[in-house]
């Protein structure tokens, strides 16, 4: 063996050496909760809670391997790929709670057309009880009262929360992984990290 194939293989045991660095993922907090226990076990993760247009622009920018969103907007220049869907609803610990003011997040696409299926089916604006800028803490709020909040059905269901019977009828919505093309090795990573996450959403 010559002194540049030792070199060559001391270099490579070096690499094979060091620890793999963590996948940044990006993600709401309600996503989050959900979604990154499961791959704990099996993945050195680098988490930054982001709002999802934030989430999108860090894996544009490069500063997150992979961003979890919900597909609520044209997501451009990356590869969204589905890993779950579902349903916002109307969730209450209570199983058959009477009518009452709302919980809801800021205004987002799903909230304003709840709102607008509210008007047409009961013919007034839809009582609102307080607004909060978080899924997760309106999950939080309704398990440990009998309050009624807006969520999708993840939270809902992690919440141990049941839909309200008194609701317009649902709106849907996929949960996005978006990511842009990479090395073979991230790739395995990140394929790895969906198939998961498919069996959590």
């Amino acid at each position: 063996m010559t002194h540049a194939e030792k070199w060559l293989l001391h270099l490579r045991e070096i690499s094979s050496s060091q620890d793999i660095l963590p996948i940044r993922i990006a993600a709401t907090h309600a996503l989050a909760r959900v979604c990154i226990s499961s791959i704990l076990a099996v993945e050195n993760v680098d988490l930054k809670l982001l709002r999802p247009d934030i989430a999108f622009g860090a894996v544009l920018k490069g500063e997150a391997d992979i961003a979890l969103v919900l597909d609520n907007a044209p997501w451009e220049g990356v590869i969204a790929s589905e890993i779950g869907k579902g349903e916002f609803q109307l969730y209450s610990k209570k199983r058959n709670t009477s009518q009452s003011a709302i919980l809801l997040p800021e205004d987002q696409m799903e909230v304003l057309a709840l709102q607008q299926r509210w008007q047409q089916i009961y013919g007034e604006p839809l009582a609102i009880k307080a607004r909060l800028p978080s899924w997760s803490l309106i999950a939080d709020i309704c398990s440990r009262s009998t309050e009624v909040g807006f969520l999708p059905d993840f939270l809902g269901k992690q919440a141990k929360l049941h839909p309200v019977s008194w609701q317009p009828a649902p709106s849907r919505y996929r949960i996005l992984a978006l990511y842009r093309p990479t090395t073979p090795a991230l790739q395995k990573r990140i394929d790895s990290l969906l198939c998961r996450w498919r069996s959590v959403f």
